[in-house]
This record gives structure tokens, C-alpha cells and sequence, in this order.
């Protein structure tokens, strides 16, 4: 579960959010909508601890993690649907794109196993 508890944000005197608490349970999808400049992406970067509130609390269960993709529309023309999704978990990403590099090598070393090995376990902890 991810969570908010009192949480408040102002910039100079204008204030986003005053003293928000909610609750976002697992299974459930979710959608943050409000007109330009409410303070959606503000919002959203506190959850993922880009930003911190200047009051209250963001809890992350255990077992949750928050993947972001930046407000880029054409930083991703050149991917495919998947891998932009992956990216929005960087570590995931890297691990999977130097997985996939070398697996395509054609020249696999000893070395290479061993560290294949190493991500093949890193991506599964991760639930790749």
C-alpha cells in the first residue's frame, strides 16, 4: 500500500495541497486528473520522493515500488511501448538492457556468464 498522511505543499504563498491523506490500495488503478498547473506532476513527484512535502508523511510498502516516466512527449519516439514502460523503473531498465547486450554478443566470455548470472538474479528480486 502507498500512502499520505498531512501531507502539505505551498510554493511562496501559493498553496498546492493542504494536509492530504489518502490511500492507494494494491489492486486498484488510479487516476489523478485536474486542470493545468493544479499541481498533478507536483503531486505525483512527492509520491516518488523527487520532491519532499513541507509537511506530512509519503509511506511505501515494502513490497510497492514507484516508476516514473518524465513528462517528455518525444523522449521515447525511438522505443518500443514495453521498454518505455520498463524505463520508468531505471534500475530495472539497466539491468534488463545490459542483460540483453550480452546476450546478443556473439563472443560470450566465462566472465559474461558470471555477470549475466549476477543479473538474471538482481532482475528476478526486482519481479522482471
Amino acid at each position: 500500500m502507498i500512502s499520505t498522511t498531512n501531507v502539505t505543499l505551498s510554493y511562496g504563498k501559493r498553496v498546492l495541497f493542504k494536509e492530504v491523506t489518502m490511500k492507494f490500495n494494491p489492486g486498484n488503478c488510479y487516476g489523478l486528473i485536474g486542470a493545468n498547473g493544479a499541481g498533478k506532476s507536483t503531486f505525483l513527484k512527492i509520491l516518488s520522493g523527487e520532491i519532499q512535502p513541507d509537511k506530512g508523511e509519503i509511506f511505501v510498502g515494502n513490497h510497492e515500488r514507484i516508476a516514473v516516466l518524465r513528462q517528455d512527449q518525444f523522449a521515447f519516439d525511438e522505443e518500443t511501448v514495453f521498454n518505455t514502460v520498463i524505463m520508468g523503473h531505471e534500475k530495472l531498465y539497466r539491468i534488463m538492457a545490459e542483460r540483453e547486450q550480452l546476450y546478443s554478443k556473439g563472443d560470450f566470455s566465462e566472465e559474461d556468464g558470471i555477470r549475466s548470472a549476477e543479473l538474471e538474479g538482481e532482475f528476478a528480486e526486482m519481479n522482471g
